[in-house]
């Protein structure tokens, strides 16, 4: 009985230890992204080909600047329903504009 405890326990702090990793392994979102809808959309969508920090580097662009380099990020293999297209779009256009 106490080997079936420990076996348990053990099990247990692997589990712990599993779930506190992966939730560290997602990226952090830059402090420099403003708060607003579809942020975390934006970061997640982003990061999947370079560092948030590029796309606050770039801020200042018009609807239309961001609309035109969403479209070079497709070329460059991102892939987005036009659904969220047009909520990065928003984000982008709202939070990060001239």
């Amino acid at each position: 009985m106490r080997t079936l405890r420990l076996s348990f326990g053990a099990i247990g702090a692997m589990l712990l230890t599993l779930a506190a990793g992966g939730a560290s392994a997602q990226p952090a979102i830059d402090a420099r992204m403003p708060v607003g809808p579809n942020r975390e959309l934006v970061a997640r969508v982003c990061t999947g080909c370079h560092d948030l920090g590029n796309l606050v580097a770039t801020a200042g662009r018009s609807r239309d600047g961001w609309s035109v380099k969403i479209d070079d990020m497709v070329l460059y293999g991102l892939k987005v329903t036009p659904e969220q297209r047009a909520l990065i779009l928003d984000y982008l256009a709202t939070y990060l504009p001239p």
